[in-house]
């Protein structure tokens, strides 16, 4: 592999058979449940971020939808079970040291389970949106909350401006 220009950019290209490297943003799932005025958060276990509060969030699997990857990251997370009930917003995600994200992120209601925290959370539980902790990983994830805490949702307003 060797870099080569394409597409106006420096890629890495097979100098013999022509194939090239695409490097492309890593899809991602982050999911807003809220009891009232409180929104569930899981204190990470795991780097990046170790110790910082965040949305129930992780990366789709090969075989999963985005909806599928939403709902079985706050099951693993969080022991609850949830039904996504709509969208919040789509995010490019650049704070995070391993890749860059494409964030999508969903509301949902509780549908069952317990809150218990899973292996890559030292705690899970639901924090009132007018206290949020100082600590929050990743600033697509603050920037939610705080749209969320103002009763915001960028990505209805867009559509709306649009008449989408």
């Amino acid at each position: 592999m060797l870099p080569r220009e394409e597409e106006g950019r420096s890629r890495l290209a097979c100098p013999e058979c022509g194939w090239v490297a695409y490097e492309n943003p890593v899809p991602a799932a982050a999911v807003l449940v809220t009891r009232g005025r409180a929104v569930l958060l899981c204190r990470r276990a795991i780097e990046p971020f170790v110790d910082s509060w965040c949305l129930p969030a992780g990366f789709l699997e090969i075989d999963e939808t985005v909806e599928t990857a939403a709902v079985r990251e706050v099951r693993e997370e969080t022991g609850l079970l949830v039904r996504l009930s709509g969208l919040h917003d789509v995010l490019t995600v650049e704070d995070d040291p391993r890749k860059v994200g494409l964030l999508v992120v969903f509301t949902a209601e509780e549908v069952g389970g317990e809150l218990e925290p899973g292996p890559e959370c030292r705690e899970v539980g639901f924090s009132s949106l007018d206290a949020l902790p100082d600590d929050i990983a990743f600033q697509n994830h603050r920037a939610v909350l705080d749209d969320l805490r103002r009763g915001r949702n960028r990505w209805a307003t867009d559509r709306a401006r649009r008449g989408s």
